[in-house]
Parts: structure tokens; C-alpha cells; sequence
């Protein structure tokens, strides 16, 4: 996805002041702008000596206060370019680009000002600069703007719809230039914003506006021409904030797909049938017989017609979902399905409570517990389980009704019980060790920054480290783009993109690779999944496999989601550890989704991997 730039304009707002000018730049760099930009005026060249206008005499003492020389400006570049910025300067005539000479070479970009779209002399020579030229366009009319764009000895530019009143009303942005703009000559365009209302840009990147430039400032109210049609830093951040996520924000121009997160609320908070009474194996189920009640794990409104008045082809107890496997009966698992499964350490996620049910429908050998905060803080009892299995365990991500795990919280509380339940958890795992006499993993969905990547991994390098050497391995996994907490999606910013991958290396912490929120991430981010998978190679001990489609179409069975999945899905088969089929909701109907999950793997890579 190509990023819309933001560009934080300093203009005049410096007061002359090389210290302000930086204390802006350093503002607009913790902002997290594309680029800042200058102006410079030669003073010799701005105003005719007989300028005696009334509004001449306001900004020649403007223009004269807030003068920065070339000197200062360059060395103002050298500090911007080194907080990462892109750095720019706008020119009000041909001949001041000359007070530069081959430092010239040294900004990234140049910036025409709208009073000088005719100025054919200024333009070409910054577009022979080989850098991107950006053109604001306020001032003139439409054949003046056509004449300008004809007369370009170059093809770096792009130009900036720009009204030119300071500020600009809600009434008098036009912003549907933009799209006239690009429907007239094929090209990006972008906003040079002097709105009052710092929220028009929004709509300008919503409309397709590929940069924005605004001026900043600290302080709207202060003296100087532009402060009040500026952004401070905090807006900046706000705008920034959105072009990064804007392509995602107007994504959907299709039929509506359900995410993950819908799906959990449609669960959570919609409603299937239950019975009211016991049902005999070739009773007749009534309407009299179910009633409507949450969560959502069986027929809704929308799938029972099809069921009501046919007969149970099993018993159903009093209180249970009424699901397709009360009059379907479900085929046994086949015996080359459970052989490959076994050869290839497929396994399947259970409850405490399904366990027995889950290891005699699918007897493959290999089950990971999912455990709830609730359950890991009861009584867990090893003993209860087959020694003859393989299991490996998944933390809760939430260790109350409101808190997610972070057992670095700056909440004491948060800490300490995420500190408890990790402890427990570990406990349960190496009762379940001694038990089997093998290795039981635990995976955790580690997911909160508090003061940067270096930090995170350092922590947790050092807190897994320490449960290792106890003979308990403790894994992140691979994390989504999107997760779904607390019935809404959070943006997530670790254990998902490139700048991770150096991290697990450095610190070389072994990890579960979940396939599938992997897959998301290609969507979103600048990687190859299947390179991704390649480049941890030996680090990856644990994996989780499911299709996904788009940024969060999560858990889908394998060969419904995105295409350009199929080689991380066959990648993460090769591993020789345990493979945990996480398709989503496939435990429900008697375990329709994992039988398919299990086929459909068996179909895809038996006797090819």
C-alpha cells in the first residue's frame, strides 16, 4: 500500500528563530510526518522598493522577522534529515534557488507556491532538480492551471489542490477538485490545507489525496500571519495517524465479508436454539421443543427452518445447541486422514471440558489446551489426562473481564496477576511434562509495547529465558494485524511485522508461527510470508495453521482464503513439531470444521511433503 505523505510545513511559524525552526522539526518528527519544508525569500528580491499596497506594508515586516538565511536553513536540513525527515523548501523566484549553489542538491523535494503557478521559469528549474516537485494550485482559474500543467519540462511533479484564503471555511474547501483533478489528467494529486477545520484533510485523504501539506505550529494563537490556519503536533500526530491507516480505513468497495471480530460478537452476543427437553434418537423435533437463547453456536433464525419437525439421529440432552449434527449423521474420520494427521503432529485446540469428546472423534494423538483466566486460576489437574498423548498449552490473552495479560504492566495489579497466571500455567505444564515424560510448549499472545521493540523483546527474552532454564518453554506467537479484544479490533505493533523479525534473531526467542495471522500481516505489510517463514527457519517451534483472506478474514478452512497463502501454508507443513489446525468454530456441529480441516490438509499434502 503506497503511504499518503504528510508534510509539516514551518513557513514563518519560526519567528526568525533557528531554535524554534528545530524545537518544530523535532515536534513534527515525534509526529511521524513524511517530510517538513521550508520558504525562503532573498530579501532583496521579494518586494519592489515602490511596494506601498496596504497589505504590502504588513508582510514585508512579516517577511523581514521571520527571515532564516541559506546557512541556517541548511544546517536546519542536516538536523531534519537526520531525524529521519524528508525535507523540502518552497521558492518564491528562480534567482534565490542561486543563494544555495550545489547545496541545493541537498532537499529532498521543492514546493511552488500557488502565487507562482505561472511562474514557468521558477517550476522547470526545480523540476530539473531531479526531485519530486510539489505545486499548489490556489489563485487560479482552470485554463490557467491547464496552460501551467502543459508547460512542465518534466514529469516529477505533483500538484496540490489549494484554496488560497487564510483559513479556509468549511464552505469553501471544494475538495471535490481533487477527483476533477484526477479524473482530468490521470494522475496523484494531493491537499495543501489552510482550513480552520484541521479535520478537512481527512476527507482530502478519503477522496484520494496522496499528500497533505499543513503548516505547524505550537501555539494557534501566537503572533505571525499563518498560526492560525496550522496544526499543532498533537493534530499532526492525528494526521499521520490516519493517512497511515486510510487505505485500510476505505477498503470494503465489494460484498460485505464478516471479520473475525463480528464473527465473535455474532457468537457472544447472538442467540441459537436450545432444547427444552431431552430429545430420543428418532424423535421428531418440534418448534415446541427449542428456544432461542446465547451464545450463538448452533442454527440461528436464519438455519432451522430447514430441521424443524425432522428427526434427531442422536440423542440430544436437555439445554443442548441444536446444532446440524443432531439429524446429520457425521462420517467417521478415515484412517488415512488419522494416519497423516499423526505423521505430520496435527492437532487439534480442546477445552478442559471437551477433551474426552475432542479425543474420540479425532484420535490423532496431539491437542492444545485454550485456556480461559477463570480455568487457569481453579484447580488444574494433570492427572486427569492421557499420558499417551502430546499436548501443548495457549495462555489466556485476558487474565480478568477487562485486562489484557502484561505481566509489565505499570499497573501493579495488571502485573502481578499476569505474573500468576503465567506461573500457574507453567505449573499445569510441567505436571502435564511429568505426566508424559514430553516436552508440553506453551504459547502466548504477547501484545502490549509500553516503551519500544528494544524494550519488549529484552523483557520478555529475559522472562521466557527464565522459565526455560526451569525446563518449561514458553513461545509468542506470531500476532495479526487486527486483534479482536474486548469485542472490538486493536491495532497490534509487535510480534507481526519486519522490524520483529531482527528482534526474535537478536534475542534468538523461539516462537509459534500462526500461519494465518502471518498471512493477514502480507496483506498489510512489507514482507513475503513464506520469506518470513524461511528467514526464522530453526526458531520456529510451534505452529498454528489456518487460510486467512484479506487484513482479517481470519481462520478460514484451507483453500478459501487468499491464494498467494498456499506456499507459507505448505512451508509451515514441513516443520517436525506440532501443528495446531485453528480453522475457525471448527469444534462446534461434532467437530464439523476440524473432520474438513484434516481432509482437506490430507487431500492437499499427502505423500507431497
Amino acid at each position: 500500500m503506497q503511504g499518503i505523505k504528510i508534510i509539516a510545513e514551518i513557513g514563518i511559524n519560526h519567528n526568525g528563530e533557528a531554535e524554534h525552526a528545530f524545537a518544530l522539526i523535532n515536534a513534527a518528527a515525534e509526529a511521524g510526518v513524511w517530510g517538513i519544508k521550508f520558504q525562503y525569500r532573498n530579501l532583496d528580491n521579494a518586494y519592489a522598493d515602490q511596494a506601498n499596497q496596504i497589505g504590502d506594508e504588513m508582510l514585508i515586516s512579516e517577511i523581514k522577522r521571520n527571515y532564516l538565511s541559506p546557512e541556517v536553513i541548511l544546517q536546519l536540513t542536516e538536523k531534519s534529515k537526520k531525524r529521519g525527515l524528508n525535507t523540502g523548501i518552497s521558492f518564491f523566484d528562480a534567482r534565490d534557488m542561486g543563494d544555495f549553489g550545489e547545496h541545493l542538491a541537498e532537499f529532498d523535494f521543492f514546493k511552488s507556491p500557488s502565487v507562482e503557478l505561472s511562474n514557468n521559469t521558477l517550476i522547470n528549474r526545480m523540476l530539473q532538480q531531479g526531485k519530486p516537485v510539489f505545486i499548489s494550485l490556489g489563485c487560479h482559474n482552470e485554463h490557467e492551471i491547464e496552460n501551467a500543467f502543459t508547460a512542465f519540462d518534466g514529469d516529477n511533479w505533483t500538484a496540490l489542490h489549494c484554496v488560497s484564503n487564510y483559513p479556509v471555511s468549511l464552505a469553501n474547501a471544494r475538495l471535490g477538485y481533487i477527483k476533477h483533478l484526477a479524473t482530468r489528467w490521470n494522475r496523484p494529486f494531493g491537499y495543501s490545507s489552510h482550513d480552520d477545520n484541521w479535520e478537512v484533510t481527512l476527507i482530502a485523504m478519503s477522496m484520494g489525496a496522496s499528500v497533505i501539506e499543513r503548516h505547524i505550529t505550537f501555539d494557534k494563537h501566537a503572533r505571525g500571519l499563518d498560526h492560525t490556519t496550522s496544526s499543532t503536533p498533537e493534530e499532526f500526530a492525528k494526521m499521520v495517524m490516519f493517512a497511515e491507516h486510510m487505505p485500510l480505513v476505505m477498503a470494503g468497495d465489494g460484498p460485505r465479508v464478516v471479520n473475525q471480530g463480528e464473527l465473535l460478537n455474532l457468537q457472544n452476543l447472538g442467540r441459537s436454539y436450545y432444547v427444552t427437553k431431552a430429545i430420543q434418537e428418532g424423535e421428531t423435533v418440534t418448534e415446541n421443543d427449542v428456544t432461542l437463547s446465547s451464545p450463538r453456536v448452533g442454527f440461528g433464525q436464519n438455519d432451522i427452518n430447514e430441521f424443524i419437525n425432522k428427526k434427531a439421529v442422536r440423542g440430544i440432552e436437555a439445554g443442548q445447541v441444536l446444532s446440524r449434527s443432531a439429524f446429520v449423521k457425521s462420517e467417521r474420520i478415515a484412517d488415512n486422514v488419522i494416519n497423516f494427521s499423526r505423521q505430520n503432529k496435527l492437532a487439534i485446540p480442546v477445552r478442559l471440558h471437551d477433551l474426552a469428546d475432542i479425543e474420540k472423534k479425532f484420535p490423532v494423538g496431539s491437542y492444545e489446551f485454550h485456556l480461559s483466566f477463570g480455568e487457569v486460576l481453579s484447580e488444574l489437574d494433570a492427572g486427569r489426562y492421557s499420558p499417551k498423548h502430546t499436548y501443548s498449552i495457549h495462555l489466556p490473552d485476558y487474565i480478568s473481564p477487562t485486562q489484557l495479560m502484561d505481566p509489565f504492566s505499570g499497573d501493579v495489579n495488571q502485573a502481578e496477576l499476569s505474573q500468576n497466571i503465567l506461573q500457574r500455567t507453567v505449573n499445569f505444564a510441567d505436571d502435564l511434562q511429568q505426566l508424559t515424560g514430553k516436552q508440553v510448549p506453551i504459547v502466548g499472545s504477547f501484545s502490549v509495547v509500553h516503551k519500544g521493540l528494544d524494550q519488549f523483546y529484552q523483557q520478555y527474552a529475559s522472562l521466557l529465558a527464565g522459565f526455560r532454564h526451569h525446563g518449561v518453554e514458553i513461545m509468542p506467537q506470531w500476532l495479526p494485524p487486527i486483534a479482536w479484544y474486548f469485542g472490538g479490533s486493536v491495532t497490534l505493533n509487535v510480534m507481526n511485522q519486519p522490524e520483529d523479525i531482527d528482534q526474535i534473531i537478536q534475542h534468538q526467542i523461539p516462537v509459534c508461527m500462526d500461519v494465518c495471522h502471518l498471512c493477514m500481516g502480507d496483506s498489510v505489510f512489507d514482507f513475503n510470508a513464506g520469506a518470513v517463514i524461511n528467514t526464522l527457519g530453526g526458531l520456529i517451534k510451534h505452529v498454528h495453521i489456518a487460510d486467512a483472506a484479506g487484513i482479517d478474514g481470519e481462520g478460514l478452512h484451507f483453500g478459501e482464503g487468499d491464494p498467494k497463502n498456499l506456499p507459507a501454508i505448505e512451508a509451515s507443513m514441513r516443520f517436525d513439531c506440532m501443528k495446531v489446525i485453528e480453522v475457525w468454530q471448527g469444534h462446534l456441529d461434532d467437530g464439523a470444521g476440524f473432520a474438513k480441516a484434516l481432509h482437506t490438509l490430507t487431500d492437499m499434502y499427502d505423500g507431497k511433503i
